[in-house]
């Protein structure tokens, strides 16, 4: 089962945090590699087995598609900022001190939580 997950960052610290996203992939990468020269190994093998063959590709598709959702959301993080970016200089400015308002994945306004 997948959960979207929400949280808030300073406009500039986006970026390193999409680095870091992108960077807990690392050992997901490396697995799916090994499994794949594995598994081309495999196929060139005499003794065969397919079971193997079969729990190899099971994982090794499920790693690409954490992958794949992965790159998916840090790319709609990165074209939210780049959104962002794009609205502030365009935006003429004024005298509210407001931002521009931010897509969905990139947000500029915190609530602040009044301690007890």
């Amino acid at each position: 089962m997948r959960v979207r997950l929400s949280y808030t960052a300073e406009i500039d610290e986006v970026l390193p945090e999409a680095a870091f996203l992108l960077g807990t992939l690392a050992d997901t990468f490396e697995e799916s590699i090994k499994l794949y020269n594995e598994t081309i190994t495999h196929l060139k093998d005499k003794e065969f087995n397919p079971n193997k063959f079969h729990e190899n590709m099971d994982v090794l598709r499920r790693n690409l598609g954490k992958i794949d959702t992965r790159c998916l959301e840090i790319n709609q993080v990165i074209a939210g900022f780049g959104d962002y970016e794009r609205q502030k200089w365009e935006t003429p400015p004024d005298d509210t001190g407001t931002e521009p308002t931010a897509a969905p994945s990139v947000t500029t306004t915190e609530k602040e939580v009044a301690d007890d």
